[in-house]
């Protein structure tokens, strides 16, 4: 079954993800932290990009209320930690790869060079999946089939979320709207990739919004044929 695939960003009012200087989404609000924390609360899998990672970091490892939150919903207490990465970049220190009881998965290519697969097997399970991009669809087709994920969570970035849209995988978007211009042709947005042509656009129904602060949080559903 495929899992309920939800994509959440915090993006400027002219689109941006990150700055310039390549801050990544540190322009956003406690409060938009606080509501990504609650969103992961409720997933069995959170998948983002190689940029992502070398990005920013995460250690998707919860603690107090937000634990105690999974594991009353009957979830495991850390979700699935998985990246996607076309020729293994993702470096093998990154800090999701640090134990904390959940499984840690890389989806990858026949392009991974061995001296990148053998120290990401030390620390991840590798999935080929595809000869030179990623078959994103055989990606939600392992996390559904093999680690029984009903809830997925995208965390970006573009490019990533580009190819989900594409493969027709995003079923719902959490937005937040943050008062911030930031600028730059080459700096990067939610959405990347080759984009759209006008007969495939991508259409969305808004759900909910809600003002917090000088925030606004949007949530969507994608609307499918």
């Amino acid at each position: 079954m495929k899992p309920q695939t939800s994509l959440i960003m915090a993006v400027s009012l002219d689109g941006k993800i990150s700055t310039r200087d390549g801050a990544g989404p540190r322009f956003a609000s406690e409060a938009d932290g606080i509501r990504l924390r609650e969103l992961r609360s409720h997933a069995d899998a959170i998948l983002v990009g190689a940029g992502t990672i070398i990005a920013d970091d995460p250690t998707f490892t919860e603690n107090g209320k937000y634990k105690e939150l999974r594991i009353q919903r009957g979830l495991a207490p850390n979700p699935i930690k998985a990246v996607v990465s076309g020729r293994g970049s993702v470096p093998e220190t990154a800090q999701m790869f640090h134990p904390n009881g959940a499984p840690a998965l890389v989806f990858t290519t026949e392009r991974i060079s061995s001296s990148r697969l053998v120290p990401l097997q030390k620390v991840a399970e590798i999935y080929r999946v595809g000869e030179t991009t990623v078959d994103f669809q055989r990606v939600i087709e392992i996390l559904g089939e093999v680690y029984q994920v009903k809830q997925l969570l995208i965390e970006g970035g573009g490019q990533v979320n580009f190819d989900l849209f594409r493969a027709g995988l995003i079923d719902e978007v959490y937005l937040t709207l943050c008062p911030k211009v930031i600028g730059g042709k080459d700096v990067l947005t939610s959405v990347e990739g080759a984009g759209f042509n006008f007969l495939d656009i991508v259409d969305v129904e808004l759900l909910d919004h809600r003002l917090v602060g000088d925030e606004i949080f949007l949530h969507y559903r994608v609307c499918k044929d």
